[in-house]
């Protein structure tokens, strides 16, 4: 591995922090540019959802069911787990005919800060529902539903739904079904190692538009409803609508983050190697305005403050 310093944070004049990782910018299968070991595999985690939708809309799912844009939304989400959100997916079983009990997604913490204080004011017990995967895995059931194959075995390495999956990012990223490794993720379900260059490569052809109409359908859905794919606050709703109806932003748990911008289909993922979703939010900003796509400096916070609020440091980011 040839490990890379992407991101350096000050305090006073020294360098306290730094982040390692990789990443790589793709416009129509071009590589514009690179940085780190950008073809290492690494687990896509939840950067692969937009991936994961398509079996909701080519089982048919979507069709069969009158899945709205908003539920269709939600498939591609790593949400806040507010009621909404809940509510949406539970909306997804309640059209197919099944049960939120199928769930497989475990259940943890609600990722929306403000989520979270408010059920813990109101005492209220948030379960599988408020999971930030159960849409996808809400759709995962519709589309095993909508093929006729059982649907409480969805989440199973072997299952058509995961197999199907699973041929789609290899069709998107160029590598063959059997040489992508696969482990399971926190919600159960298999996650996909993938280079940064790869991962670039599938978010490219993904946001290109007329490439796919069903990769099509997911990009306007979730456009017209960014804040199912996270929420209120976070970097991927707050990304997409700035882009305006142009980009397609997905996180992946352990630092990882794809974003995909239509009118160029051009594709970038970032690495860090850390985790460290700080460094994830400033070289995705960094790469989006060299490369004249967005400036989102607005979007992340660069200064290092104290906790009054006085500037101490900086962010830098190194491309």
């Amino acid at each position: 591995m040839r490990h890379e310093v992407l991101v350096s944070l000050t305090r006073g004049s020294l360098i306290e922090s730094r982040h390692i990782g990789a990443y790589c910018v793709v416009e129509n299968g071009r590589v514009l540019a690179a940085r780190g070991d950008v073809d290492s595999p690494y687990f896509m985690r939840s950067a692969a959802k937009p991936f994961q939708a398509l079996a909701v809309v080519q089982s048919g799912a979507v069709d069969k069911y009158q899945l709205t844009d908003q539920e269709l939304a939600l498939c591609v989400g790593s949400h806040n787990g507010s009621p909404e959100h809940a509510q949406t997916a539970h909306s997804i079983f309640k059209k197919c005919g099944e049960s939120p009990d199928l769930l497989r997604c475990g259940g943890h913490r609600p990722l929306g800060r403000d989520v979270y204080e408010e059920y813990i004011r109101t005492d209220f017990a948030y379960g599988r529902l408020e999971d930030n995967c159960s849409g996808k895995h809400a759709g995962m059931v519709a589309a095993a539903k909508a093929w006729g194959e059982p649907p409480e075995s969805y989440a199973e390495e072997d299952h058509r739904v995961q197999r199907h999956i699973r041929d789609a990012v290899a069709a998107y990223t160029d590598v063959p079904s059997e040489k992508i490794e696969t482990a399971l993720d926190g919600c159960a379900v298999p996650s996909f190692a993938l280079g940064v260059r790869q991962m670039a490569t599938g978010i490219s052809r993904f946001v290109t538009r007329d490439h796919n109409k069903d990769a099509d359908r997911i990009f306007d859905a979730v456009q017209r409803h960014p804040d199912m794919v996270a929420g209120e606050g976070r970097f991927d709703t707050r990304l997409m609508r700035a882009g305006e109806g142009n980009l397609l932003a997905k996180m992946g748990a352990e630092g990882v983050q794809v974003v995909g911008a239509a009118d160029r289909g051009l594709g970038i993922a970032v690495k860090i190697l850390d985790g460290g979703a700080r460094a994830v939010r400033g070289v995705v900003a960094g790469l989006l305005r060299q490369f004249d796509v967005l400036d989102v400096d607005h979007l992340v916070e660069w200064a290092i403050r104290t906790r009054d609020g006085e500037p101490v440091g900086e962010m830098r980011v190194t491309l």
